[in-house]
């Protein structure tokens, strides 16, 4: 997987007076967490790391951290991001990274990939349902993929793919639930007939304003 180098700076000041005020020069406050290490205090520009994600497009990505005015043995960490918060407007508030060794393994989520198409199935009528759209994997960082692929061109109507079907690279391994299902060709929902209410006797609906018309009565004879 390749990298993708961010320049960051240490800070010093916490709290939400700074970071509006770091937000208002373009910055937005961040946090390095380190296995057995103290997290690391961070600020960057906004722009800089939407630009990596708008790149990695979801994706799983390393980025090497360079922190500015310190030594160089002691200005880079290799980290993936753990969380981007953002507010109702969709503007960047925080960055969350979790520093990794490049020897040890990690655990992500990763996206699955639907390859191919259930072509007779589909022309029965059928309908592609992907139930599970990503995995949790465990792998070293420089071995995390893009997607986990579901190969579905063979399936027929009613059948499906389950999580321990999934082909991962060697030295992964899925920690999702093996029989969890990823994705299930369904058959096609069939509409149902209207039926027309039974009438009970005596209830039947009259054509007309008037109905039929009623019997007229014998006129009475008139009295003399």
């Amino acid at each position: 997987m390749q990298q993708q180098d961010l320049e960051v700076r240490r800070r010093s000041e916490t709290g939400k007076g700074t970071a509006r005020k770091l937000r208002a020069q373009g910055y937005v406050p961040a946090v390095c967490y380190r296995k057995g290490l103290d997290p690391i205090l961070l600020s960057l520009e906004k722009r800089e790391l939407e630009k990596i994600l708008q790149a990695a497009a979801g994706q799983n990505i390393l980025i090497q951290l360079k922190i500015k005015g310190e030594e160089a043995a002691e200005n880079q960490e290799t980290v993936i991001v753990k969380e981007v918060q953002k507010d109702p407007l969709n503007r960047m508030l925080h960055a969350d990274f979790m520093g990794v060794l490049m020897d040890q393994l990690i655990t992500v989520e990763v996206a699955v990939r639907l390859v191919g198409e259930p072509t007779e199935a589909l022309r029965e009528g059928a309908m592609v349902q992907q139930l599970r759209r990503v995995v949790e994997l465990e792998c070293l960082p420089g071995d995390i993929p893009e997607s986990v692929d579901a190969e579905i061109s063979h399936l027929n109507m009613g059948e499906s793919v389950h999580v321990g079907e999934l082909k991962v690279p060697e030295g992964s391994r899925i920690l999702t639930d093996e029989k969890a299902a990823v994705v299930v060709i369904s058959a096609p929902v069939e509409e149902e007939e209207e039926v027309p209410e039974e009438v009970e006797p005596g209830e039947e609906e009259v054509e007309g304003e008037e109905g039929k018309e009623k019997e007229k009565e014998p006129e009475k004879e008139e009295e003399n």
